[in-house]
């Protein structure tokens, strides 16, 4: 592109950005397992889904459990229903016991930025439990009786 194609006063600018691209691409480039989980996190978008945003994070590390590290309460609220889930990281990763509130939902499903997804069952109650995590970026979803489908907030559950 000549600086007459483009408009004149932002051509070194331009080029200038463009020659640091190319060395920063050559010495420092982007992980590629970046990358992979920056496509997977595009790949699940979903717009018809109500999103249940993080409303209250505790840790519980330190109190009378059975986890050998990091132990969580996180809350995620939504128009119409609330999960409350419990994080324990584990000697051989984490474990996931929480509850959706009211119940109604049959499944919930963990969906990681990588693309792997797990379903689990969800009982009379609301309650339901995932043995093992993936590692990296994490949420729930779940769909309603009526359809609606229900997300949380990408993050590390």
């Amino acid at each position: 592109m000549t600086r007459e194609e483009y408009g004149g006063n932002g051509y070194d600018d331009v080029r200038l950005l463009a020659e640091l691209n190319a060395l920063y691409q050559n010495d420092d480039p982007v992980p590629e397992s970046v990358l992979a989980a920056a496509r997977g996190a595009f790949g699940w978008l979903d717009f018809d889904s109500e999103l249940a945003k993080l409303l209250d994070e505790e840790s519980l590390t330190g109190r009378a459990v059975r986890a050998t590290g990091d132990q969580r309460l996180l809350t995620f609220e939504a128009e119409h229903l609330t999960f409350v889930v419990e994080s324990t990281e584990l000697a051989d990763g984490r474990k996931l016991i929480g509850q959706v509130v009211p119940a109604g939902p049959r499944e919930v499903w963990l969906e990681s930025a990588g693309g792997a997804r797990a379903a689990t069952d969800v009982d009379e109650l609301g309650r339901f439990s995932l043995p093992q995590l993936p590692a990296g970026p994490t949420r729930l979803r779940c769909e309603l009786p009526d359809g609606t489908r229900v997300v949380t907030e990408w993050g590390a559950i």
